[in-house]
């Protein structure tokens, strides 16, 4: 999966694969979803931060 989604503001979600270069929001077919709606990006920030919060620690140089 290639996907990237974040809140802004609180307001708005945005989800999609695009990449943020000319190339990746010009030239290539990827989807971009916008959504407006308050709760949307709150419940997206919720499950984003208990996700996060429960991965494991990234060490640096660590090879596994």
């Amino acid at each position: 999966m290639h996907l990237k989604s974040y809140q802004i503001d609180g307001r708005l979600l945005r989800t999609g694969a695009a990449n943020f270069s000319a190339s990746g929001l010009k030239r290539q077919d990827n989807d971009l979803i916008v959504i407006e709606s308050a709760e949307a990006a709150v419940a997206f920030k919720h499950t984003f931060d208990a996700r996060f919060a429960s991965g494991d620690a990234l060490v640096l140089g660590a090879r596994q």
